[in-house]
């Protein structure tokens, strides 16, 4: 239910909160910034959001308590259980309720990994459906050329390593889209080997051609040039959209001289301190540690 000033005129417990959000509104529509500290983390859209779902389910229950219904809204945000069963548009919405996501899909379905299941792209879509009803397959095939790479996205993937490889596509979204297209540029401004065009070469240079792309792509760039421009790029982002520390993604790249593009997000996955840093899920060998309660409450 959109929120408007009709919504609320009969609703006097809910006009000082529509005051506010309204009030900050006006002050960034006349070039004003918002405190840093609320911009950072979402107030305004948890606040409109939390009036939404009120006036929503007032329609069904005429008794509910709206201080309480508010109050147990900003604990279940506080608690990382906002993001069950909501639409895909407020799971992805923030950094926090991606984070949130990632957990609750870490605590519902990790028994998968116990017992060593091998599931498909359409498996691992379906099982994100269970929580978010229309999450998108494209996100999860992208998470899959993270982990199977060259591999045909019809393999299966263990429930591990599909989880990290998520974690990192899903949550540095922004990040991962901008890197993806530096990588392409720096892909098409490597130098190529020029095949000679005399007439005895005439009917094989296309398919040579198509053979040193096709090489070329599989070859990678150079790391370091690759680590430059990524740089740059982040130098380029919102100070709100969240990305690895470069120090991680330099510790990754200096190990090879040349890198592709999921070959480093599946670096970036199996990285134990850029996992310490989203802080949704345990370090990869604590998988399984803890009850299913200790996880919810944590």
């Amino acid at each position: 239910m959109p929120l408007t000033q009709d919504t609320v005129e009969q609703k006097p417990t809910l006009v000082i909160i529509f005051m506010y959000t309204q009030t900050w509104k006006i002050y960034a529509h006349l070039g004003h910034f918002l405190p840093l500290s609320t911009a950072r983390h979402n107030v305004l859209l948890y606040v409109e959001d939390a009036i939404s779902q009120l006036l929503e389910y007032k329609d069904e229950n005429a008794k509910i308590i709206h201080g309480k219904f508010l109050a147990d809204y900003f604990r279940s945000v506080h608690k990382g259980t906002h993001t069950m069963f909501r639409e895909f548009e407020y799971v992805r919405a923030t950094p926090h309720n991606r984070s949130c996501f990632i957990k609750s899909v870490w605590s519902c379905f990790r028994h998968i990994a116990s017992h060593g299941e091998l599931l498909s792209v359409k498996e691992y879509h379906s099982l994100l459906c269970l929580l978010c009803n229309d999450f998108p397959l494209d996100v999860v095939q992208r998470t899959a050329r993270i982990v199977l790479m060259d591999d045909a996205l019809d393999c299966l993937m263990s429930f591990v390593d599909f989880l990290y490889a998520f974690q990192i596509q899903f949550y540095y979204e922004e990040f991962v889209n901008a890197c993806k297209e530096a990588y392409d540029h720096l892909l098409m401004a490597s130098p190529t080997v020029v095949v000679p065009s005399t007439e005895s070469w005439t009917q094989t240079k296309a398919s040579t051609t198509e053979t040193e792309n096709v090489a070329r792509l599989n070859e990678g760039v150079n790391s370091q040039t690759f680590f430059d421009v990524m740089e740059k790029t982040c130098g380029k982002l919102s100070q709100f959209t969240k990305r690895p520390s470069l120090q991680h993604i330099h510790s990754e790249l200096s190990k090879l001289p040349k890198v592709t593009f999921y070959g480093l997000l599946t670096a970036l996955s199996k990285n134990d301190d850029i996992n310490a840093e989203i802080g949704s899920l345990p370090c990869h060998d604590c998988m399984l540690d803890g009850s299913d309660v200790d996880i919810i409450l944590r």
